[in-house]
């Protein structure tokens, strides 16, 4: 069943109306007639919903509430530096199917390409969709936030606000230093947040991880091997699901 996100809170019996967007999906790409079945996503919780009517915006009842456990048990956020478009897009979708909660893009002093003004406004609209749409995909109960692009002071900032800082530092892996991403995932708490700096195709300066460090960030290797810049977050992911969920 096609699956949707709406903002509003209801329950059982309640009829929702979904947004222009989904309603062109479900109605015009879709073709779906009254009494077809979809799965609506609202406050973190799937319902089971019947169209009920379309013209042209989408009517559903929720018919009853689904269980399902899809969410990573915590919270990771991912800020990356900022490499080619294409690059930055298949970030925000594979980690969003891995779990992730959370996207900041980030302007680092190695960045290969640069986000000014109203362009930056505008790749961020289009990285919260790809959020969204992989989110329908991978059965998410929560659409992961792509937040406004910042710079590491603007992060350093707010770092304080999670409980586990983590940079992914390439100088780490060469000097074979491989356990400390595995030490931190299997001391992780549920609910805990986790915030992971990865550097662009450029990597970090050296300047940017001593700030990282000395706002207490940890740094971890990602294994023996480097890896591309759009490889990375999804590997440490896919680490964390394992240890926590596998």
């Amino acid at each position: 069943m096609q699956r949707y996100f709406i903002e509003a809170v209801a329950q059982v019996n309640d009829i929702v109306q979904l947004s222009e967007a989904d309603s062109r999906h479900l109605l015009r790409v879709m073709r779906a007639k009254n009494g077809e079945k979809v799965i609506v996503v609202t406050n973190h919780t799937p319902f089971e919903a019947e169209v009920i009517e379309g013209d042209p915006l989408a009517h559903v009842r929720l018919v009853r509430e689904l269980e399902q456990a899809s969410e990573l048990p915590v919270q990771v956020t991912i800020a990356c530096g900022l490499s080619k478009h294409d690059k930055v897009e298949t970030i925000v979708q594979k980690a969003t199917e891995c779990g992730m909660h959370e996207f900041v893009p980030l302007t680092l002093k190695r960045d290969i390409v640069k986000w000014d003004g109203k362009k930056a406004n505008q790749r961020v609209e289009r990285l919260a969709k790809i959020a969204k749409e992989a989110a329908e995909q991978s059965h998410r109960t929560i659409v992961p936030e792509v937040q406004p692009l910042r710079n590491l002071r603007s992060l350093l900032a707010v770092s304080s606000l999670y409980d586990i800082k983590l940079v992914a530092y390439e100088e780490t892996a060469k000097t074979g230093a491989h356990t400390a991403l595995k030490q931190i995932a299997q001391q992780l708490q549920t609910d805990q947040k986790v915030l992971v700096v990865f550097g662009s195709e450029g990597g970090l300066a050296p300047e940017e991880v001593a700030q990282l460090l000395e706002a207490g960030f940890t740094p971890c290797s990602l294994g023996p091997r480097i890896l591309r810049a759009e490889t990375a977050p999804i590997y440490l992911l896919s680490a964390l699901s394992y240890q926590l969920e596998l």
